[in-house]
């Protein structure tokens, strides 16, 4: 699946969900993108646009800190 598509849907997405839910939401977001055969690296590719999708693809893919991002 191409990263642009993947941080646009998430862009139309988390418009429409309250600031409380966005957690909540981009762990869906995460789970199903990998339900649906998005691979590690293309979910590595989103870090660094956007906070929470950040840190549900860090917790999915068990990234603890920037740190280990940048030797992985």
């Amino acid at each position: 699946m191409e990263t642009q598509m993947l941080i646009d849907v998430w862009g139309l997405m988390k418009s429409y969900v309250s600031a409380k839910d966005k957690s909540i939401v981009a762990e869906k977001f995460v789970d199903i993108a990998m339900d649906n055969g998005v691979q590690d690296e293309e979910l590595k590719d989103l870090i660094g646009h956007d906070d929470e999708l950040d840190e549900a693809i860090r917790y999915n893919l068990d990234i603890e800190d920037e740190e280990d991002f940048e030797e992985i």
